[in-house]
């Protein structure tokens, strides 16, 4: 039979007292049998001692009767049962455990303990959005470009509305990047209420869209171009490129077209040029 070791602290919840106490007279013979019980389950470091009824008869210095009456007793409460392995008696102590079994239910506490966690910092999280949605209009997911600008807003005590910010977004909708940029940052520094975008014919950028380069290495489609540190951000469908080349100069120089292949700039012919003005990362 595998025994399996259990941690040496044995407690004896007030919850299982109040169970003997309810037996009235035979309160102490069951406080007494089942301390036994445990003892020996920790000396043969087990859930499952071997303690026959002559065993626990000497043990315990009682009469026969007293200890099959009382073993009787608290397998009736469920506490304890009897396991026969090969010619021997084992008693099963149902509420202790195996040092396996604690680090089992030790494991699920501390999962629950998590999971509970996370539930009380996303309710947390949800009553702070709350909270803020209570003081300023419902505000909708917005690009990092608008949000700097409903920031300069708060700071500037200019009032908007949730019409408003549609309407802001609606604005900047299928604008590259670094238009909104312009505009904004245009707006801030002229200390505006509202910023004015150029329409999409007089638009120096919309017309690079789609465009390819011929560099070091083939740039396919361009997809945004952005303004941050005083470098554009190319951003292609197969990489993304940083120079300190205007987008203007740099298609003119080096863009095409997929309809126009055939005259794109040959990369021997350009390499020596641009060398050191792309940084990839």
């Amino acid at each position: 039979m595998e025994q399996e070791p259990i941690e040496d602290l044995i407690v004896i919840h007030p919850n299982m007292l109040r169970k003997f106490m309810r037996h009235g007279k035979d309160y102490a013979n069951l406080l007494a049998l089942y301390s036994f019980y445990l003892y020996h389950a920790k000396q043969q470091k087990t859930n499952k001692p071997l303690a026959t009824d002559e065993f626990t008869r000497k043990g315990m210095n009682w009469a026969i009767d007293r200890v099959k009456k009382t073993k009787k007793i608290l397998k009736e409460m469920k506490l304890i049962e009897v396991v026969q392995y090969k010619k021997y008696y084992y008693v099963h102590l149902f509420f202790i455990h195996t040092k396996k079994k604690v680090g089992e239910i030790l494991g699920n506490c501390k999962k629950s303990l998590n999971n509970s966690e996370s539930e009380a910092l996303t309710l947390k999280k949800t009553k702070n959005k709350t909270d803020k949605a209570r003081l300023k209009p419902s505000i909708p997911t917005v690009r990092p470009v608008l949000k700097l600008w409903l920031d300069y807003c708060d700071k500037s005590g200019i009032a908007y509305t949730k019409s408003n910010i549609s309407y802001w977004q609606k604005k900047i909708e299928n604008r590259l990047t670094i238009e909104q940029q312009q505009a904004v940052y245009n707006a801030m520094n002229k200390g505006w209420k509202d910023f004015y975008m150029l329409s999409l014919k007089d638009s120096k950028y919309q017309k690079l869209l789609g465009r390819c380069l011929m560099m070091e290495k083939d740039c396919d489609t361009l997809l945004d171009i952005s303004y941050r540190d005083k470098k554009y951000i190319y951003q292609f469908k197969n990489i993304k490129v940083t120079t300190t080349a205007p987008p203007i100069e740099l298609f003119n120089r080096y863009g095409y077209s997929k309809t126009e292949v055939k005259t794109a700039p040959i990369v021997s012919e350009v390499k020596d040029r641009i060398f050191g003005m792309i940084k990839r990362f």
